[in-house]
């Protein structure tokens, strides 16, 4: 289908997905059961593998576009690369998110929000998307070029957004000094990276002085935080519970496992989630 993301099945610790009407293979850790369906893995036209170097090869057996495009509800462009470490640009996992967002923003006027490893910008649109104001950090100025362009691409460049490339813990200490306040904050840090200087990020350090530092910039009373995680060790209890320990606001926290659904029904699972709505926060899911 053109224009469009399908996850057909995955096993064997692979995932094969449909991106705009392209058969493709990627690694996939979470998925270590048997194949659904081995049929539909035939006749790919792009696998994707792993290599020593913490980076890969991507193998194409059909011409396929360098830039791919796909249609997000409502009215959200984003493009696809094929890039050297296997990520696309899109994370379909997020999908109950950024619908939740795109609610928050228009029943909650004017929320300033704070996106940290803001990658290729999808949560950053639906900000956007919503009319709230947004502050976009990454740590990659290639990854905000390209949140950037799908904004654009989006009609959405016209928006409250300051795109930012920066080591996110630098940025967020610079903000406290400058006493600047949000309403709203969206992290989905990665297991390991490294910051715009070459700074070292490790989740296992960084996460919770992070968290601390990022609450002081709402005096610990946000209207909404948006916590995800992908790596071992963070399950979605894990995640509350460092939330529990820095929020002091009343709200209610929601979480769970992020997950993408297979054309079978079944999930391949995507990693953990929490959210915190804040009390006072107006939110009809209807």
């Amino acid at each position: 289908m053109k224009n469009k993301y399908i996850l057909l099945d995955s096993g064997d610790f692979q995932k094969l997905e449909l991106i705009d009407g392209y058969k493709i293979i990627r690694p996939s850790l979470n998925s270590p059961y048997p194949k659904t369906n081995p049929k539909l893995w035939q006749e790919v036209d792009a696998v994707y593998t792993k290599n020593d170097r913490g980076s890969g090869d991507w193998q194409f057996f059909k011409k396929i576009p360098e830039n791919l495009y796909l249609h997000l509800n409502p009215k959200i462009t984003c493009k696809v690369k094929f890039t050297p470490f296997g990520h696309l640009g899109i994370f379909p996992e997020q999908t109950t998110n950024w619908q939740l967002l795109l609610k928050l923003g228009k029943q909650n006027p004017n929320l300033e929000v704070l996106n940290l490893f803001a990658y290729s910008g999808i949560s950053t649109l639906y900000c956007l998307k919503a009319n709230m104001s947004v502050c976009h950090v990454d740590a990659s100025k290639g990854m905000v070029e390209w949140a950037r362009e799908n904004a654009e691409l989006s009609s959405l460049s016209d928006k409250k957004v300051r795109w930012i490339v920066d080591d996110v813990i630098k940025f967020v200490k610079r903000e406290i000094k400058r006493g600047k306040k949000y309403n709203g904050f969206i992290l989905d840090p990665p297991t390991f990276g490294r910051g715009a200087k070459g700074e070292v990020w490790k989740i296992e350090e960084g996460l919770i002085p992070l968290i601390q530092s990022t609450m002081e910039l709402c005096n610990f009373k946000p209207q909404f935080v948006f916590l995800s995680c992908h790596t071992s060790g963070f399950s979605a209890n894990v995640i509350e519970r460092i939330l529990q320990s820095f929020i002091q606001q009343k709200g209610r926290y929601q979480s769970g496992e992020l997950f993408i659904l297979e054309q079978s029904g079944k999930k391949l699972s995507g990693g953990f989630y929490t959210n915190f709505l804040a009390e006072d926060l107006q939110l009809t899911l209807e």
